[in-house]
């Protein structure tokens, strides 16, 4: 009797075990499945993400002045240089400016800019509707971290080294994908915040002729010395370095020459 209940006592346990382990793997694969379904849940967005880029060229007759008033706007705006070069030539000199201008002062600035009483050159101003793209990236981030959380409720409940060691996998690549989702947002709200502006200030040089500068005949002729005297060293080098040759055309010189004699004295011999 005792050994009768024994053995129900042990299937009992076995089959509550064995249903336990087939809750938690099903549990694990819908996590994984709804991981790469990625179920979504649409956040709201209050307001579209645009992305406001644009270039301006202006012309003007005194640069320095044109660049602090430039400087002066960009301060007055809240922006700042992203890049600033500097150009020089014989006909032109200007200035190439990459500027970010928080977007509520885009206009604004460009306004100010071209009214400024310089020359427009150009100017193209581009907006980008990127409100989709940022809902879905926000979508995405949602999922993922909902993944993650159940992701970390099922680790509670492992209990084999395999089970623990597949959750720890999975839970590594979506804290991944989480990082790479959020620096894009990032990237995305700044671009949204701030908009771009390449921005060119140039100013003409009067037209003056330079004739290209020549050196001295004293030099010139220094300098052809030193040439020829350099030229007849490689050329000796040279021959030093063919000695392998000389050698076998010496030789073959010898030989066919030695060559000839005999043949001239035959001749007068036959005769």
């Amino acid at each position: 009797m005792k050994k009768t209940l024994y053995l129900l006592l042990v299937i009992l346990i076995t089959i509550s075990c064995s249903h336990k382990e087939k809750e938690f793997n099903c549990e694990v694969t819908a996590m994984s499945n709804l991981s790469k379904a990625e179920v979504r849940e649409t956040p709201e967005i209050n307001k579209k993400k645009i992305i406001k880029d644009g270039r301006l060229g202006l012309q003007t007759t005194n640069l320095e002045n044109a660049k602090k008033q430039i400087d002066s706007l960009v301060k007055k705006v809240n922006g700042y240089y992203s890049k600033e070069d500097l150009r020089n030539s014989d006909n032109e000199s200007g200035y190439d400016l990459t500027i970010r201008i928080p977007v509520v002062n885009f206009e604004k600035f460009i306004y100010s800019a071209e009214t400024g009483g310089n020359k427009v050159l150009y100017k193209e101003i581009s907006a980008r509707d990127v409100t989709e793209e940022y809902v879905d990236l926000e979508t995405r981030l949602s999922s993922k971290r909902s993944s993650l959380a159940r992701y970390n409720e099922i680790m509670k409940k492992a209990n084999s080294v395999k089970d623990i060691v597949a959750i720890e996998d999975a839970i590594r690549k979506l804290q991944e994908e989480i990082e790479s989702t959020e620096g894009k947002l990032r990237y995305l709200n700044d671009c949204v915040d701030y908009s771009t502006l390449n921005l060119t200030i140039s100013t003409e040089k009067e037209f003056s002729y330079k004739p290209p500068k020549r050196e001295s005949f004293f030099e010139k002729f220094k300098q052809s010395i030193f040439d020829g005297w350099f030229a007849l060293i490689d050329f000796i080098l040279a021959l030093f370095g063919m000695w392998p040759f000389l050698i076998i055309v010496t030789a073959l010189y010898f030989l066919i020459r030695k060559w000839f004699r005999k043949r001239r004295l035959r001749k007068q011999q036959s005769k």
